[in-house]
């Protein structure tokens, strides 16, 4: 079950980071869907004004700056996510998700920086130490991303991106209830659930 409270002590946790909290649409264009969305993935499109369900918070803050309606800054959100994705224990095809943007500061220091504020968020949750979460570099030639995952799960994924319009650092604060799930899975092997 998602585990709203995890939302919340995101929110407050990144807040105290610097990141000013904000509404995105849940909707975009299509053109802004293709910007993020994976290109063998179908789009959740509305029928009534062929808009997308949102993949990401990401998204929806580029939505925001495509009409110039967003300064650049540090902002946190939370969204529903709508993922064309294998069903297991671990991937569903909706979930909750706070998403972090960077768009005044985009270099790998700042990139660094927000790897460095998940995972210190994700082991207070967890209950972990910061060194069982691994950075995985996911890089391609062409994109620089990471993720932060526990015991082979990801939490999240990191990265600088650049479009037309903006170039910005992406990064998950916190997604439920994959973060529950660890936590559990943490519980069980100490002995204490």
């Amino acid at each position: 079950m998602i585990n709203y409270q995890n939302l919340a002590d995101s929110v407050e946790f990144y807040k105290e980071c610097g990141y000013t909290s904000i509404e995105v649409p849940w909707t975009v264009t299509e053109y802004v869907d293709n910007i993020t969305k994976p290109a063998d993935r179908v789009h959740y499109q509305l029928m009534h004004n062929k808009k997308c369900l949102v993949a990401s918070g990401e998204q929806g803050f580029l939505y925001l700056y495509l009409k110039d309606y967003l300064p650049k800054g540090k902002f946190q959100t939370i969204t529903p996510c709508f993922r064309d994705e294998p069903y297991d224990l671990f991937h569903e095809k909706c979930f909750m998700k706070n998403e972090l943007i960077i768009t005044d500061d985009t270099s790998e220091k700042m990139l660094n920086k927000i790897i460095d504020d998940a995972r210190a968020f994700f082991a207070k949750i967890i209950g972990c130490s910061i060194d069982e979460l691994q950075i995985i570099n996911t890089s391609t030639d062409d994109t620089i991303s990471l993720d932060i995952n526990f015991k082979n799960i990801e939490l999240g994924s990191y990265g600088i991106r650049e479009t037309e319009f903006i170039k910005w650092i992406y990064g998950t604060g916190c997604a439920e209830p994959r973060l529950s799930k660890c936590k559990d899975i943490w519980k069980k092997s100490q002995g204490t659930m």
